[in-house]
C-alpha cells in the first residue's frame, strides 16, 4: 500500500505538470495519508530535482507502484487536472485531482481497497512547491 501511496502522490504531480508547465528544479513534496485503519495520519515529505526534460515530458518519471496499476487522465479544467487509478492486483480503485499554480501544486487522491469483505478508504492530500535550482 505504501508504494501505491508514493505512486499516487507522483502520479499526481506528473498530470498536474501535464495541465500546465511545470518550472524545472528542485521540489518539496509533503503528503499526508489518512484511512480509519490508521491510528493517525501518516505525512512523509520528500525532495525531487525535476530536469527540463522531465517537466517537458512529466509521463516519463512517473513510477509504476505496483505492476498492474493504471493512472487515466480524466480531464483538465484551467489549471486543474483530474484522473483515475486502478490497481486491481492490490484490489485498489481510487481518483485524483491536482492544481498546478505556478512554483506550488495542490493535489488530492482518494483511494478504496477492497478485499476480506470490507472497503477501507485511504486520502492522500499532497502539496508542493520548488524551493530552487537543482544540487
Amino acid at each position: 500500500m505504501f508504494r501505491i501511496w508514493i505512486g499516487s502522490m507522483v502520479a499526481l504531480a506528473a498530470l498536474a505538470a501535464q495541465a500546465q508547465q511545470m518550472e524545472a528544479g528542485e521540489w518539496e513534496f509533503t503528503n499526508t495519508m489518512s484511512s480509519p485503519m490508521l491510528p493517525q495520519a501518516q505525512t512523509m515529505t520528500m525532495k525531487r530535482c525535476l530536469t527540463s526534460k522531465e517537466v517537458a515530458d512529466p509521463a516519463g518519471w512517473q513510477p509504476r507502484p505496483e505492476s498492474d496499476c493504471k493512472v487515466t487522465p480524466k480531464g483538465k479544467s484551467g489549471d486543474s487536472v483530474s484522473w483515475d487509478i486502478s490497481c486491481p492486483k492490490a484490489g485498489m480503485n481510487g481518483t485524483g485531482t491536482a492544481r498546478l499554480a505556478g512554483a506550488t501544486i495542490e493535489g488530492e487522491t482518494k483511494m478504496t481497497m477492497s478485499g476480506q469483505g470490507q472497503n477501507v478508504q485511504m486520502t492522500t492530500k499532497t502539496k508542493g512547491r520548488r524551493v530552487g535550482p537543482c544540487k
